[in-house]
């Protein structure tokens, strides 16, 4: 039986998150917000209890060792909703010291193997506790863009091209990897996941949908995602009928 709308807009839904649900990107090296962003749409538009505890440069690991979901299960009162939504910084690298030793074996903030031990420790300690951690995809990224207007700002980026072998296009593929390991890890815990990666992939102007720096949604992005979101609340949650007599 599915559950009302009017059930999920009596819970506190807390996200945990990274730039992307707080509606930041980079802009000649500047954060920017969109304020119409997916989260605060949503919230407006379904009367939804959303308290947003996204952060700029926000990951995973951090998130763990700073013990934020462990305070979420202690101030959590009654029925209560928390989404993650992480993983787009785990999967980052510190590109100067890459620019400087581009042979050396360098990893991202949280490799891989790591990432995807966090993320079953994090889910069956919610879980234990009664809460089914909702996840969300990543966006999808534009390597080009991300490589000409962030990283080479911040890094040589020629000396960072050897560190992929002449290939930018290592960069989105990187990612996908660790898309794949949120979805995998939500499937066999049996959490939701917020795919609105797939929609954005299927548009062919999906670059349109970023803003420069090519791994932040513009407020096109952030459209389509609570335009995604408001279709699985509807297909998931149903609204309660009044009686008439």
């Amino acid at each position: 039986m599915k559950e009302t709308l009017q059930s999920l807009q009596q819970k506190q839904i807390t996200v945990i998150g990274d730039s992307i649900p707080k509606g930041l990107y980079l802009e000649n090296k500047k954060i920017c917000r969109i304020e119409q962003n997916a989260v605060s749409i949503l919230a407006q538009t379904h009367g939804l209890s959303i308290e947003n505890n996204s952060q700029f440069g926000q990951t995973l690991k951090k998130s763990y060792e700073k013990g934020f979901f462990t305070t979420f299960l202690a101030e959590q009162k009654g029925a209560s909703v928390l989404v993650i939504s992480l993983g787009g910084n785990d999967c980052d690298y510190d590109w100067k010291s890459v620019a400087e030793h581009p042979y050396a074996g360098h990893q991202p903030n949280t490799p891989l193997p790591e990432f995807e031990d966090l993320l079953k420790t994090v889910t069956l300690q919610l879980k234990n506790a009664g809460i089914s951690p909702v996840f969300t995809a990543l966006p999808p990224i534009d390597s080009f863009r991300y490589f000409q207007n962030v990283i080479s700002s911040r890094a040589n980026g020629e000396r960072v091209l050897e560190f992929f072998h002449g290939d930018i296009t290592n960069i989105a593929r990187h990612q996908e990897c660790y898309n794949l390991a949120i979805l995998k890890n939500a499937v066999l815990n049996g959490c939701r996941f917020l795919d609105y990666r797939s929609p954005l992939l299927l548009q062919p102007d999906y670059l349109s949908y970023l803003a420069d720096d090519g791994i932040h949604p513009n407020q096109k992005g952030h459209l389509a995602i609570a335009e995604f979101c408001k279709k699985y609340i509807d297909r998931h949650f149903v609204a309660e009928r009044i009686r008439v007599g």
